[in-house]
C-alpha cells in the first residue's frame, strides 16, 4: 500500500468530504464538550504524548511543546494579534475556517516538522527509524483519534512492506497526509479521527415555527428529564440522571466526575437561562417549552448540535466515538424509558445497522429533533411518544 507525502498532495479545494473530516477533528479536539477549542486543547495533546512517552529524550519534550504552542499560534489561530491568542476560542465553523486558509499554506509547509519529525522521533525510542503498533496508537490516541482505526490502518501499512511489525517514518508520514490532504473520503484513513461527520447543521434548517409537533416534542423531553415526576425541572434532575449513568456503566472516579460535570453543564448552559442570559433554579413544563420557543431561533440554535455533543460525551463512555447498545439503553433507563422503547429507538437511530450509534448518526436525530417540525420524521420519539397535551393546570 502506498502513501504519499504531503508536497506530492495537490491544494485542497475544500470539497464537502474533507470538511466532513474537519468538523471530525475539531469535535475530536474539543474533548471536554465546550463547542470550541483554544490552546489548552493543544497543549493537552503535549501532555498525552509526554505521558504516553515518558522515557523519551528531554530535547523531544521540549519539541512537541513548542509545536503545538507554534500550531496554535502560527499556523491555525491567526486571528488578531498573537498575543490575543490565549484566549481565543474558535467553534467549529471558525476552526474549519482556519484550516481551510492554513491547509495549503503553512499547514501543508511546515507539516513534516510539525505533524511529523518530532511525534515520530519522539515515538522510536529505540532510535532505529522505525516505530511499533503501540508507539503509532499512541501518537493517534494522544491527538485524540481512534486507536481502533490507527491499529487497523497500521496493519494495512505494515502488510505491505518487509519491517515485520514496525513501519518507516516515510510510512507514518503518508498516514497522517492521507488524513489532511486527500479530499477522498474512501481512504483507509478517512476514519483515523472517528466516523466523519455530516449531520445537518442547525444553520441548515429554517426558522422553527414552533407548532403543536414541535411542542408535544419539548414537552415529551421535559416530562422524561423530571426524574422526581414533581412537575418542575431542577439541577438535581441532571444530577440523579449522572449518579444513575454512572452507577449503571459502573464508572471510576475520573470518568464519573466528568460526567456529572457535562449534567452540570447541560443544566446551566441550556435549560436554566434564558435568552436574556436570567437563571432559573426551577422550571415549570410551561415555562420550560416558552423558554425554548423564546430562544430556538436565536443564538440558541448555534449550540443545539453543542447541546448534543455534550450529552454524546457523557454517554460515549469509552470515549470511542459510538454508543453501544448497552450505553444507549442506559441513558434511556436513566430517564424511566423501558428497554424494549429504547431499543427500538436504538434501531432507529442506527441507520447503517452497524450494531453501534456514532456521534453523527445521534446528531443527526439530535437537531433534528429541536428544529426539524416533520410529524412523520423517525426523530420524532426521540425522548419517547410525541405528548400533545398540556400537564393539568398549565
Amino acid at each position: 500500500m502506498n502513501f504519499k507525502p504531503a508536497a506530492s498532495y495537490p491544494e485542497v479545494t475544500g470539497h464537502p468530504g474533507w470538511i466532513r473530516k474537519m468538523r471530525t477533528v475539531f469535535r475530536r479536539l474539543d474533548s471536554n464538550g465546550h463547542g470550541y477549542v483554544c490552546v489548552s486543547d493543544f497543549l493537552d495533546i503535549a501532555s498525552r504524548i509526554l505521558t504516553t512517552f515518558s522515557k523519551c529524550d528531554h530535547f523531544f519534550e521540549d519539541q512537541v511543546v513548542q509545536n503545538m504552542v507554534h500550531l496554535w499560534y502560527g499556523v491555525i489561530c491567526t486571528i488578531g494579534e498573537e498575543h490575543t491568542r490565549t484566549n481565543a476560542q474558535l467553534n467549529e465553523a471558525m476552526f474549519v475556517d482556519s484550516m481551510r486558509k492554513c491547509i495549503n499554506a503553512a499547514f501543508k509547509e511546515e507539516f513534516k516538522s510539525i505533524m511529523v519529525d518530532t511525534f515520530f522521533d519522539l515515538a522510536d525510542t529505540d532510535h532505529d527509524g522505525l516505530i511499533q503498533m503501540n508507539e503509532f496508537e499512541g501518537i493517534i490516541e494522544a491527538w485524540r483519534g481512534n486507536p481502533k482505526e490507527a491499529e487497523l490502518v497500521f496493519r494495512l501499512v505494515d502488510s505491505a512492506g518487509d519491517k515485520k511489525g514496525k513501519i518507516t517514518k516515510e510510512q507514518y508520514e503518508g498516514v497522517i497526509a492521507e488524513y489532511f490532504f486527500d479530499e477522498d473520503i474512501k481512504g483507509k484513513t478517512a476514519k483515523l479521527w472517528g466516523a466523519l461527520i455530516n449531520y445537518k447543521r442547525p444553520e441548515d434548517y429554517p426558522e422553527c415555527e414552533c407548532g403543536p409537533t414541535w411542542e408535544g416534542k419539548m414537552r415529551t423531553m421535559f416530562r422524561r428529564l423530571d426524574i422526581n415526576q414533581a412537575g418542575k425541572l431542577r439541577c438535581h434532575d441532571f444530577i440523579q440522571i449522572g449518579r444513575s449513568l454512572a452507577q449503571r456503566n459502573h464508572l471510576v472516579k475520573h470518568k464519573a466526575d466528568a460526567l456529572m460535570r457535562s449534567m452540570l453543564d447541560i443544566w446551566v448552559h441550556y435549560f436554566s437561562v434564558d435568552k436574556d442570559a436570567n437563571h432559573f433554579t426551577e422550571l415549570t413544563e410551561k415555562q420550560f417549552i416558552h423558554n425554548l420557543r423564546s430562544m430556538i431561533n436565536g443564538d440558541f440554535r448555534h449550540q443545539i448540535d453543542q447541546f448534543g455533543w455534550t450529552f454524546f460525551k457523557a454517554v460515549d463512555i469509552e470515549g470511542t466515538g459510538y454508543i453501544s447498545m448497552t450505553e444507549y439503553r442506559n441513558l434511556q433507563e436513566a430517564w424511566r424509558v423501558g428497554r424494549g422503547e429504547a431499543e427500538g429507538m436504538f434501531k432507529v437511530l442506527d441507520t447503517d445497522k452497524d450494531g453501534k450509534i456514532s456521534s453523527d448518526e445521534y446528531l443527526s436525530a439530535w437537531v433534528e429533533y429541536f428544529l426539524g417540525e416533520d410529524n412523520n420524521s423517525p426523530y420524532k420519539t426521540f425522548f419517547g411518544p410525541v405528548i400533545f397535551k398540556p400537564a393539568q393546570g398549565q
